[in-house]
């Protein structure tokens, strides 16, 4: 009997983790940004802690391995109504039949319903862009949506926030529902991401800016674009460095077309594991987003490598950086960000105070720190 006990206890429990899209529906293309990125650290921190782990998410039928002998899984269904995924929840209950616990790894993919012993993941507030009125059928379709929503935040045991902002807008809103929330901000590998072996800020020639970030209109590509436009022209020796991908080949190859025509414009895009060295290189991140932002990821590894950080006041970037402390926060526009490059260029020891600042408030969101808070809510919730 004892060692029949024995044998059940060393039985892995397997956590089933549901996402939208980690790849591209058709299983081709690894999409990489922030959230993909958090996704590699979750999986590696529940490997850690002995669970196995199976991903899934919309595509045509295909299974792709991941990492460490981890699964992804997809489903085909891509209906979306009221930016929720109901057909996607309810095919992931469906088919994960011998996960043991469930994490949704975005918000509104627990709508309508969760598995018993669930967690989901808020990545920041996403409906802060004018045009996501369109994508719910404006006024007639927001009652609808917030409906949903509700449902979908009630239904886990508990929803990790990366950041303040949405928890105080949930608060505000369903004022009953604010416990089911921890706040859990996003990290950086201090390991990799720290500032040694650098130049002093503003010191190097060229003078190198940094836009680490998707290639989309919500990160604020179009004011960098036209920012990296005029600071070329007007300030000889500076450069500037636009490194992420694009939602779609074209955008990178128009982005690179672009940059072509242009002296000390550069685009490019790196893996992760490159990242901490190109860092180093650059004196100025800009983090300028418009829209749906938690705990940015790119905003802590710069920070953290001696970058002095640009940002606007979005989601949870004002988390992250404290205006004139260790960084600058603007509104997000052209001429802000002009004037806030100027601002630096002009005066070197307040960019190196700066600079000095956003290192140490980036060890207050280490790697370690976060899977250490991720354990707390895994024991308290899954066992």
């Amino acid at each position: 009997m004892v060692s029949k006990i024995k044998e059940v206890i060393k039985i892995k429990k397997k956590i089933g983790i549901l996402t939208s899209n980690f790849f591209d529906p058709a299983g081709q293309r690894l999409i990489y940004g922030g959230a993909e990125r958090y996704g590699i650290e979750l999986t590696k921190l529940l490997l850690d802690l002995g669970y196995e782990v199976e991903w899934w998410q919309v595509g045509s039928g295909w299974i792709r391995d991941l990492m460490n002998n981890v699964k992804i899984k997809s489903i085909p269904v891509t209906e979306s109504p009221y930016e929720t995924m109901p057909t996607l929840n309810q095919a992931f209950l469906e088919r994960a039949v011998d996960i043991d616990y469930a994490i949704y790894f975005v918000t509104f993919l627990a709508y309508p319903q969760v598995k018993e012993k669930s967690i989901s993941i808020s990545h920041g507030i996403y409906w802060d862009y004018p045009s996501f009125d369109n994508l719910i059928d404006g006024d007639n379709g927001r009652q609808e949506w917030l409906r949903r929503l509700k449902i979908a935040l009630s239904g886990p045991d508990r929803v990790i926030s990366v950041d303040t902002s949405t928890i105080e807008w949930v608060r505000a809103t369903w004022p009953g529902l604010s416990h089911k929330f921890e706040y859990i901000p996003n990290f950086v590998d201090l390991a990799k991401f720290n500032p040694e072996g650098r130049k002093p800020i503003l010191e190097q020639k060229p003078i190198r800016v940094i836009f680490p970030r998707r290639i989309t209109t919500v990160r604020g590509i179009n004011e960098v674009v036209r920012t990296a436009e005029i600071m070329t022209k007007e300030v000889k020796n500076l450069e500037f460095h636009i490194v992420g991908r694009g939602h779609h080949d074209q955008v990178e190859k128009e982005l690179m077309k672009w940059a072509s025509e242009h002296e000390r414009i550069y685009y490019y895009w790196q893996p992760p594991e490159m990242m901490p060295e190109i860092y180093r290189e650059m004196d100025i991140a800009l983090i300028p987003t418009k829209a749906a932002e938690g705990t940015s990821l790119s905003c802590l590894e710069a920070m953290a490598s001696g970058c002095v950080v640009i940002s606007s006041y979005v989601g949870g970037l004002s988390d992250l950086v404290f205006n004139d402390y260790n960084g600058l926060l603007i509104k997000p526009t052209t001429q802000n960000l002009v004037q806030a490059i100027y601002s630096l260029l002009e005066d070197t020891d307040r960019a190196k105070r700066l600079s000095k600042n956003g290192v140490e408030v980036a060890r207050a969101f280490s790697l370690d720190c976060w899977r250490e808070s991720w354990k707390t809510v895994l024991q308290e919730v899954f066992n």
